[in-house]
């Protein structure tokens, strides 16, 4: 009988290596981090300025990363460094210590001497001055004003400005892409090619005769080289017209939104009576919501933030934001904490916009992504 011999055969070795489930978790993993690194570089610019808006004009050469101890203000503080470094209205601290409006202070006048010359107590001073370096800014941007108007006032007439601006855009650029749509004939071409050639015009290189060309035309109206709501409303007006004058941006995205919209639609709308006004307004429009959105996303910020136009045309009086937020600049000295602070108000009306209309946003972008 022979024996036979079992021949051992070694197990298989698995490869060690991560599964589908190990690596889609590794995948969600990575995909969080980069994520989240993300979300705080973009973030962080919005926390310093927030920082900043704490930290008074003497330290505002270092950085802080968080909100700094309010210092006490020295007694040896002269007043005039007060009204000039930090917008202190002399007024107000008069009327906070009981000091006669009448009374003159002089600018080299120290705080200690305001306390042994009228019998205030040091402890008065320093507790009207409680958190003065820190809030210093936001009591300024709210409470003061700056050339005769007041942030509010400023932040009323941007937004005033920025919703009739972008309505009346959206109006004409529709009308406009409605008229230019197919570019079919040799006008509609000359037309088009005259909206993009705006593109390669600085606005630098009109700003002085379209300025003239205004104050020309406003001083056919009585009251215009008066301050009052004449003059204002006008003012008002050149920024509205430079807004909505024919853009190649809104131009070219309506003209193609529009031409491609079958003209079918348009001749069956023609067949059973419909006007021209009817089709753009129970059909073309519904179908420009990715358009329009765009549009908004795009102009709203532009024409929110805008500077170089308000501070040609408008009175400091009659100012917006940045402009207004400008004016915090002097010659010699820079309230810069009151600087930071405007910025960031002036940051929050856009961020609520986004946060309420997020979803209008959201969808109109979505519509044409999806079909059926």
């Amino acid at each position: 009988m022979t024996a036979t011999s079992e021949v051992r055969i070694p197990p298989v070795q698995r490869r060690r290596g991560l599964g589908m489930a190990g690596r889609r978790r590794l995948l969600r993993i990575f995909a969080l981090t980069v994520m989240l690194i993300y979300s705080a570089l973009t973030l962080f610019p919005f926390y310093a300025l927030f920082v900043r808006s704490f930290v008074s004009t003497r330290d505002a050469a270092q950085l802080h990363l968080w909100i700094p101890e309010a210092a006490e203000v020295s007694m040896d503080m002269q007043v005039g460094n007060l009204g000039v470094f930090y917008n202190l209205d002399m007024a107000v601290l008069k009327d906070a210590l009981g000091i006669p409006q009448e009374e003159f202070l002089m600018a080299r006048t120290t705080l200690r001497q305001i306390s042994e010359r009228y019998n205030i107590p040091e402890e008065r001073i320093q507790n009207f001055f409680e958190g003065f370096y820190t809030f210093n800014g936001w009591r300024t941007l709210l409470t003061g004003s700056l050339y005769g108007t007041t942030f509010w006032a400023a932040l009323g007439r941007t937004l005033l400005i920025t919703a009739i601006s972008l309505t009346l855009v959206i109006i004409l650029s529709i009308f406009t892409g409605y008229g230019l749509s197919g570019l079919r004939r040799r006008d509609q071409m000359l037309v088009y090619n005259i909206y993009l050639l705006q593109m390669v015009i600085p606005a630098m290189l009109i700003l002085l005769p379209q300025f003239l060309i205004f104050q020309w035309f406003f001083s056919l109206f009585p009251g215009y080289s008066e301050p009052g709501p004449v003059r204002w409303v006008l003012q008002w007006l050149a920024i509205i017209l430079i807004n909505i004058k024919g853009t190649a941006l809104s131009t070219m995205i309506f003209t193609s939104a529009i031409s491609a919209v079958p003209k079918e639609l348009e001749d069956s709308a023609s067949i059973d009576g419909a006007s021209s006004w009817q089709y753009v307004r129970y059909i073309l429009l519904p179908l420009l919501k990715v358009p329009i959105v765009s549009v908004v996303v795009i102009m709203l910020p532009l024409i929110y933030n805008q500077f170089l136009e308000p501070y040609v045309y408008l009175d400091p009086s009659n100012t917006t934001l940045l402009p207004f937020t400008q004016s915090a600049v002097g010659q010699f000295s820079t309230n810069f904490q009151l600087i930071y602070s405007a910025i960031l108000a002036s940051i929050v009306p856009l961020v609520l916009v986004y946060l309420l209309f997020r979803r209008f946003f959201v969808e109109g972008v979505m519509a044409g992504a999806i079909k059926g």
